[in-house]
């Protein structure tokens, strides 16, 4: 499914007048493979690059070298359009996850493949999923807590039918309440085998709970 080989990711540091630039080793030689249907997390103290390495499988941010193939694809070689049926991410701040201008029903519809027809149909499978009623259309984002912006964000993500999703530290803004209502939506999604999961996360508890595979990142480094 999908498959990482010497990845390497340098940043250039602030530079002044009496100093020459230095580089910032932020992924060094990072090889992994990630199997149909199986959940992986990315672990890691702050500032280790995980969720550089994230952004880089998810094309938000260049590599320096190295290879990353998504069902022997290159995630180059993937159009914009079909990269994004193949990867989403989920943020970890869920109040940041929707304009606040649009209603969430105009968010989510916007999410759907255009071709599709029974827009609303596949709507409401995803909301049921994450355990959202379907009285929200014309709400704004405002009108929702933060646990439930964070399931709705799931489900906006899964409306693209992902082969992978990815999930930024999902439960570091959450209560514990609504911590294991989105812990059981990625039990349901892991279950469906429809799409694989990859966490960056610090919750070591919550990782092991639902993954298959743990990848430990220190200082760029694989460990």
């Amino acid at each position: 499914m999908l498959k990482v080989k010497k990845l390497f990711k340098t940043y250039n540091l602030n530079s002044s007048f009496f100093e020459k630039q230095k580089k910032f080793v932020a992924l060094n030689n990072i090889s992994f493979e990630l199997k149909e249907n199986e959940v992986l997390s990315i672990v890691g103290e702050s500032g280790s690059g995980k969720t550089t390495l994230a952004k880089i499988i998810c094309r938000l941010i260049p590599f320096d070298s190295g290879t990353i193939e998504i069902n022997g694809k290159n995630i180059l070689d993937y159009t914009k359009a079909e990269f994004s049926k193949t990867v989403q991410m989920i943020f970890q701040n869920p109040y940041s996850s929707f304009n606040p201008k649009l209603t969430i029903g105009y968010s989510l519809l916007e999410a759907v493949d255009k071709n599709i027809k029974n827009k609303k149909d596949i709507i409401m499978e995803k909301l049921q999923l994450v355990d959202i009623n379907d009285d929200i259309f014309k709400k704004y984002p405002h009108q929702f807590s933060g646990g439930q912006r964070q399931r709705l964000a799931i489900a906006r993500a899964l409306l693209r039918e992902p082969k992978i999703l990815f999930a930024d530290e999902p439960f570091s803004s959450l209560d514990v309440i609504n911590q294991n209502l989105v812990l059981e939506i990625f039990n349901k999604i892991k279950k469906n085998k429809k799409t694989n999961l990859i966490f960056i996360t610090h919750d070591i508890p919550a990782a092991l709970k639902i993954s298959d595979k743990i990848l430990a990142l220190k200082a760029g480094n694989l460990v």
